[in-house]
Order: C-alpha cells, then structure tokens, then sequence
C-alpha cells in the first residue's frame, strides 16, 4: 500500500490565540469589501480587486513575468503567465488561481509564484482559465486541459522551456488540478511517470457539500454561503445527482493510477472536510497521499500573506514538492 500520511501540524495554545486574532482582522477585512455577489456584475468586481478600489488591494505583479497564448478547443487563446526561477529550471508547475470558478487571474498571485519557482527551482506557469457566469461549466474544466496538454507537447516543453512535472493550484484551482490529472488519465497518458505530483490546496471536490462546508460559521475569505453562490454561478441549474458525477465532483470519481498529491488545508476552512476525504480516498486507491492540515488557518492563508501561518503553508508545499522533484 502506498505511503498515506494525514497530520494536523502542531500549534501552541499561544500561537493559537495569535492565529485566531489574525483571523478576525482578516473577517473585518473581508466585511469592509463588497462581496462579489452583492455588485452589479462580477465584471465590476473584478475590476475592483484587480485596480485596488474600495477597500481591495490590487495584486502585486511581477516585471519579469512573461506571457504566451495557446490556441484552446473552443476556438479561442488561452493566456499563461511565466515566471521562471532565478537559477536554471527543472521543470513547469502548471498553476490554476484560486477564485470560485468565478473570481481570480493568472495576474493574481505573482509573489506566491516566484516564491515556488526560485524555492523549487521550476518554471511557475498559471492558466488564464475562462470564468462564469460568462462561461460556466465546462469551460473552465476544457481551459485547464487544453493548457496541460500543450505543456506536455514536445512544442509546450520547447516554448515553455522545460517539462510538465507538477500540476498545482489553490480553492476551484486546486479542484482543476485535479479534474486534469484524472481527464489526463481517462485519456491515456501515464500520469504517474508524467507527473511528478499534484499540490491541492483548500480545493472542493463535494459540489454536494460536505458537513464542514454546511456547517461552517466565519467569514475569513470564504463563508458557507459565499462558497455556495460560487458553485451555484459556476454550474448553474446543475442537479444534485449531476454534482455527483465524477468529472463535477472529483470525490466522486475513480481515483486509481493517480501521482502523488498534497491536500493542504487550514483547520478553520468551510472545505476542511474536502481535503480531509479526497486524500483518504487517493490512498485507498492505491496512490500516494498527503493531507496536511494547518490549525487555526483559514481559507486561502498560503496566498494572503498573514506572517507565520502563511509561511507554515507555503514550507510544506516546498517540502513535498522537493520529495518528488527528480
């Protein structure tokens, strides 16, 4: 059987308090910005977030990014934002944002990135997936493909400089990772020789919901209903037993010949229990798994900086990563 590992990492009552003090200055941030759903259009969101207004803080984007456009099957171009490390690669890390399918940009997290690409020594490279309510499912699910299929083409490997070896990506991101490797699978390539490892972090792979989700109170980032409206613009008019196929839901599907996978997770995240089950069924199916469970983190701590607990995150994706890097 291979290796399963589930740890909840240790935090002093101390470190506890601290953790829970940021958090509530995280909560008033978050109730002194417009929640995307309460504006005129998503379009009018975005732009807030993206041009820092009314209480959002504009992404910080890096000067030595650079970007390609790759021809997608629906008949349009896919951008991908390209960090590479300051040393010479060993290979691409396939990023998809965090955003609920509905909020987010490959501009998004460039210092997140380039803290990856110069720890690991790897070529960062994040998908400009479509988004809904414009384009609902699949379109996001068909962005993220076409992008690994390019990446592991001998013309992706030579524009992009080095092979695939990691898929990442962080909420709805990490949900597209992992809808990738296993559409990967179904469609022949052998992910695991392919595919150094899968990094997961805080994903939903329950559109269903699982008890964490409907029971969860705060307002760090995500809310319960906050992640339900998401789901609910980006599969709209879905059934719940169409939520239950494997393609929508990966909790559902067949989970064998999978690469090894991290599933990280804050202990006060609405998605705890989507990290905690998806990592227990990738073992039970004979791969590999990882769950680590941060306490007191909320959702999306290895992306907003907060001091120690971000740091805490983004070590042990390093860590994992590194143990699979060839």
């Amino acid at each position: 059987m291979p290796n399963f590992n589930i740890k909840v990492n240790s935090a002093t009552p101390l470190l506890l308090d601290a953790r829970e003090a940021t958090m509530k200055n995280v909560e008033a941030m978050c109730r002194g910005q417009a929640a995307w759903y309460s504006l005129s259009s998503v379009a009018e969101y975005r732009k807030k977030r993206a041009e820092g207004l009314d209480g959002f803080v504009s992404p910080a984007l890096y000067s030595g990014a650079r970007t390609v456009y790759i021809a997608a099957r629906d008949g349009h171009q896919i951008e991908l934002r390209i960090i590479q490390p300051s040393k010479e690669s060993k290979g691409v890390l396939l990023h998809f944002h965090a955003g609920g399918f509905v909020i987010g940009s490959c501009q998004s997290y460039d210092n997140y990135l380039l803290h990856l690409a110069n720890a690991l020594q790897i070529t960062a490279v994040s998908v400009e997936y479509r988004l809904a309510p414009e384009d609902p499912y699949p379109a996001a699910q068909h962005d993220a493909l076409d992008a690994a299929h390019f990446a592991l083409s001998p013309e992706g490997e030579s524009i992009l400089g080095s092979p695939l070896r990691i898929l990442a990506g962080e909420s709805a991101g990490g949900s597209l990772a992992t809808c990738v490797v296993l559409a990967l699978r179904d469609q022949g390539v052998d992910v695991r020789s392919k595919i150094a490892c899968i990094m997961s972090s805080y994903p939903i792979y329950d559109l269903t919901y699982t008890p964490s989700l409907l029971s969860h109170k705060r307002e760090a980032v995500l809310s319960s209903e906050g992640m339900r409206k998401f789901v609910d613009t980006a599969f709209p008019d879905m059934s719940l037993e169409r939520r239950k196929d494997g393609n929508v839901s990966s909790l559902y599907a067949e989970l064998s010949g999978m690469p090894p996978a991290l599933f990280l997770c804050g202990m006060e995240d609405p998605l705890l229990d989507d990290s905690v089950f998806m990592g227990s069924k990738w073992a039970m199916a004979g791969n590999e798994s990882e769950v680590i469970l941060v306490p007191g983190a909320w959702h999306a701590f290895t992306l907003i900086p907060a001091g120690e607990i971000t740091d805490e995150g983004l070590r042990e994706l390093v860590q994992f990563a590194s143990k699979h890097l060839k």
